[in-house]
């Protein structure tokens, strides 16, 4: 899947992590995604910028990897502040911070790490644990069963 499939469907930001604290991010629920722009083979460091001892092993990072895939993970906001609390806590964790988000850590053993966007979705009415299973679902059908590189499980919905 690439960044125009979410384009299509009305995702927003498309901003860096380190955009976060200054640009204008939903307080609302909703569900977001971590893209990198292009197909360039990636690096893996280990350990990686995020919490000392969150790593993963080479092996492992280099097994997720999703070929021809510019979306590297899909979350969910419901917490007070919603998307935005939810991406900045996601950031301090990538800056080696406690935060309470370790899903998606992997992205932080990238070494173009602080280059990756991250886009959302407000979803409104719509439950955002089901609108990220779906994402996940979509993901996994146009990737031969594949979850995006960073997502461990398929979602909770």
């Amino acid at each position: 899947m690439m960044i125009e499939s979410l384009k299509d469907q009305h995702f927003q930001g498309f901003i860096r992590f380190s955009e976060i604290p200054s640009e204008p991010v939903p307080t609302e629920h909703g569900v977001y995604a971590v893209v990198r722009e292009g197909s360039l083979e990636p690096q893996f460091l280990t350990p990686g910028s995020g919490r000392k001892g969150s790593h993963y092993p080479l092996e492992l990072l280099r097994k997720a990897w999703v070929l021809d895939s510019e979306i590297l993970y899909i979350g969910r906001a419901q917490c007070k502040l919603g998307i935005y609390e939810r991406l900045n806590k996601y950031r301090r964790f990538g800056n080696g911070k406690n935060s309470g988000h370790s899903g998606g850590r992997a992205i932080w053993q990238l070494a173009d790490a602080q280059e990756l966007k991250v886009c959302w979705l407000v979803t409104g009415e719509h439950d955002p644990v089901e609108a990220e299973s779906l994402l996940i679902e979509a993901f996994k059908t146009n990737h031969d069963g594949q979850r995006p590189y960073a997502n461990r499980i398929d979602g909770t919905g």
